[in-house]
């Protein structure tokens, strides 16, 4: 027998035996049995037995090209890392927020411009309904017409005043200087004549002084009445540059160049703004982000951030470049943690991750795989996880050996994400099987609960 062959082929072997050892002991009762002719017939006899064999040797076929089935692993040595991976988002490190405008009225996007547009200073980028900001700028250009018409009437009114109490104070004057005259008329004449020319002077005298007061009570007053009317026509034009100011502010142009990323509306559920929206005043609508410095956002869990340091190395792959891979560096630790989600007591803290190298794949808001390297390990080998089983506390493995099998007990030492560092056992150039090829219950592979692990080659950097 085969001392190479496994358990199964040797078993099917042993029975092929046992058939051939007991095959004349069956003839020889068939000839004396009451059997009918057809039935004792040598070929009938030896075609039964022929057929189990057949069908023995078809299901150790069957075991045999099962185990060509089963996934290998060709150990190696290499440099061993200890990594946490942590999903996360690209943006951009620095960013320019464009947000709706603070002004009255309803704010409806008319106009968005496409979303990854690479914009210069001075683009278009939104432009809001103007309906209501245009008919405010037509009622005040209304009311500003009004108030300039009242400060013409005013000033006209003014002129018509000054010239009426002109008339009077020189009517005034002359009497005045008419009554003073008669004064000496009446110097030699009676006493009677003379108080008389008195008392009218002195009444001229009066009426030229009230006419003189009369004048500078109404310069007052109509001092006073253009400070009025000139504190509401600088209103009414404050008004309407306010108006138009509006008017202007609902057209967003690009301030610099950039690439435009869509802001986030929290009355819709948190969707990106779309032509049709309505925006609340100061609501983020656009991001022009500066592509040059980029950073991938990501969570750590309380459990793992203690092995987190800044400066760092991380390898981080886009998920949708499965092919590229960048070099970064934690940049920032957040020093307070928060709940992941509402359904978890688990703490989260967010780790910024600085793009080390630039290219036109990276864009905000791209799903990133990051690798935070947290240690490295020289010249060691190591198979996956999942190669590894246990059994009574023991570490062991299964060893390709020509067409089956060997179950080799291993030790092994430190333990990354999908592979595990063994120390002695094993030997370069070895093949190691991914599954248990003989499918037993009770050996648990060290993977069982951590599922499907990279293949090698994706441990290069």
């Amino acid at each position: 027998m085969d001392a190479n062959a496994t358990p199964s082929k040797k078993k099917g072997l042993r029975i092929v035996s046992f058939l051939n050892d007991k095959f004349n002991f069956i003839y020889e009762k068939i000839n004396n049995s009451k059997l009918p002719p057809f039935f004792k017939r040598k070929s009938v006899i030896i075609a039964i037995p022929l057929f189990l064999i057949l069908l023995i040797f078809f299901i150790i076929s069957s075991f045999q090209s099962s185990y060509n089935n089963i996934p290998l692993y060709k150990v190696v040595r290499d440099n061993f890392v200890i990594s946490i991976t942590e999903s996360g988002e690209l943006r951009a490190k620095n960013s320019i927020s464009l947000r709706a405008p603070r002004i009255r009225g309803t704010l409806k996007i008319v106009y968005l411009v496409p979303e990854g547009t690479y914009v210069k200073p001075g683009d278009v980028l939104v432009k809001f309904d103007p309906t209501d900001a245009a008919q405010r700028v037509s009622d005040e250009m209304q009311k500003m017409e009004v108030a300039q018409s009242d400060r013409e009437k005013l000033l006209a009114n003014h002129k018509s005043q000054d010239a009426k109490f002109a008339t009077q104070l020189q009517i005034a004057e002359i009497s005045f200087e008419q009554s003073k005259l008669n004064l000496e008329k009446v110097k030699f004449e009676a006493q009677a004549t003379q108080q008389e020319a008195q008392l009218n002077h002195k009444k001229n005298e009066l009426s030229y002084e009230q006419t003189k007061q009369d004048i500078a009570s109404n310069k007052i007053i109509q001092k006073s009445e253009l400070n009025n009317q000139a504190l509401l026509l600088r209103q009414r034009e404050q008004e309407l540059k306010r108006a138009k100011d509006e008017l202007e502010a609902l057209v967003i142009k690009a301030p610099a160049e950039g690439l435009v990323v869509y802001g986030s509306n929290w009355e819709n559920q948190g969707r990106k703004f779309q032509i049709g929206n309505t925006a609340s005043p100061g609501y983020n609508i656009i991001e022009l982000p500066d592509l040059s410095v980029m950073e991938s956002v990501t969570n750590v869990n309380e459990v793992d951030v203690s092995k987190v340091k800044k400066g760092q190395k991380v390898l981080v792959k886009l998920d949708a470049f499965q092919d590229s891979t960048f070099l970064g560096e934690i940049s920032d630790i957040a020093s307070l943690g928060r709940v992941k989600d509402y359904n978890s007591k688990l703490k989260v803290y967010e780790v910024l991750i600085r793009m080390k190298q630039k290219s036109e794949k990276l864009k905000p808001g791209m799903t990133t795989s990051n690798k935070m390297i947290m240690r490295e390990i020289p010249n060691v080998i190591f198979v996956p996880i999942e190669s590894v089983f246990e059994k009574d506390n023991k570490k062991f493995v299964f060893v390709k050996n020509g067409s089956g099998f060997d179950k080799r007990e291993i030790e092994v030492g430190d333990k990354g994400e999908d592979y595990i560092i063994v120390r002695s056992g094993l030997r370069v150039g070895e093949e190691v099987a991914l599954t248990d090829p003989f499918e037993t219950t009770d050996v648990k592979s060290d993977a069982e609960n951590k599922g499907n692990v990279q293949m090698p080659g994706s441990e290069k950097k």
